[in-house]
C-alpha cells in the first residue's frame, strides 16, 4: 500500500515538473516571437521610410555657397573695422580728452549723415517710359514702396551712403505718400528724372546687381524706366539738412546723474 502511494506521488511530481517545463517553453517561444516581430517592424519601417534628398541642382548650390562666402566676408570686414577702432582708441589714451571727444564727434556726425561725403559710386535715374508719354497716357508718381525697396536693394548690394534728388537719405528718413505725392522727409519726389546717388566700394558690382534685380520689372510695370551708370569721377553727397529728433535720451551730468 505504501509503495502504491509513493508511486502515485512520484507520478504527480513528474507531471507537475513536465507542466512547468512546458509552460517555460511556451513563454520562451512567445518572448522570442515578440522580439522577432518587434525587430521586423523596425526594419519594415526603416525600409519604407522615404529618403529625403537634396533636390537643388549644382547652380543653386553654387549660388548658396557664394551667398555664404559673401556673408562671411562682410562679417570679417566688419570685425576688422571694429578692431581698428579699438586699436585707435587705445592709441589715443595718452592724448587729451578734448581731442578724443572731438574726433569721436566727427566720426559720429559722419556715420549719421550730417557731413558731406565723397567717393566712388553709381547714379540711378528713374523717369517715365517715353513711349507712354507719346501715347498721351498720364504719368503717375513713383510709388514710395518702390523707392524704399530700391533703397533696400542698394544697401543689400553694397551701397554705403545714398542721396535722392539732392537730399541725403539717413536711417531716420521717411518716404511716404503725402496728398498723392511721394515725399522724402517732406521733400517732394515729383521732378523727373528722380536721381539717386549711392557711394560704394565696388560701383560696377552694385550696378550689375541692380540691373539684374527683379525690382526693375516692377518699375517697368508702373511705366517707369531705370537707368544706371558709373561716373568716371567721384560723387559728392550733401549733408543731411533737416533737424534730427532724438527721443528717449537725456543729458548726463558729471558723476553719472541726469
Amino acid at each position: 500500500m505504501i509503495q502504491l502511494l509513493e508511486g502515485d506521488r512520484d507520478r504527480r511530481i513528474r507531471r507537475k515538473i513536465g507542466e512547468k517545463l512546458e509552460m517555460k517553453k511556451k513563454l520562451s517561444f512567445s518572448l522570442v516571437t515578440l522580439i522577432a516581430g518587434f525587430m521586423l517592424a523596425i526594419q519594415f519601417n526603416l525600409v519604407n521610410q522615404p529618403v529625403v534628398s537634396d533636390t537643388r541642382d549644382m547652380w543653386e548650390l553654387k549660388n548658396d555657397l557664394l551667398k555664404e562666402q559673401q556673408t562671411q566676408a562682410e562679417l570679417i570686414e566688419g570685425i576688422s573695422k571694429l578692431e581698428g577702432k579699438i586699436a585707435s582708441y587705445e592709441t589715443k589714451k595718452n592724448e587729451s580728452k578734448e581731442e578724443v571727444l572731438r574726433d569721436t564727434l566727427t566720426e559720429l556726425k559722419t556715420d549719421a549723415g550730417l557731413t558731406e561725403i565723397k567717393g566712388n559710386g553709381v547714379i540711378v535715374s528713374i523717369q517715365p517710359i517715353k513711349a507712354d508719354i507719346l501715347l498721351g497716357e498720364k504719368v503717375e508718381y513713383i510709388s514710395p514702396v518702390l523707392i524704399i525697396r530700391l533703397i533696400n536693394e542698394m544697401y543689400r548690394y553694397g551701397a554705403e551712403e545714398i542721396s535722392i534728388s539732392g537730399q541725403r537719405y539717413i536711417s531716420t528718413s521717411v518716404i511716404r505718400d503725402i496728398n498723392g505725392q511721394p515725399k522724402m522727409d517732406g521733400y517732394p519726389l515729383v521732378h523727373y528724372p528722380v536721381e539717386m546717388q549711392a557711394i560704394t566700394v565696388n560701383p560696377k558690382k552694385l550696378k550689375q546687381r541692380i540691373e539684374g534685380s527683379e525690382l526693375m520689372d516692377d518699375f517697368f510695370i508702373d511705366n517707369f524706366e531705370v537707368q544706371i551708370k558709373v561716373p568716371s569721377g567721384e560723387l559728392t553727397l550733401p549733408a543731411y539738412q533737416n533737424a534730427i529728433n532724438v527721443e528717449h535720451m537725456e543729458p548726463t551730468m558729471d558723476g553719472g546723474e541726469s
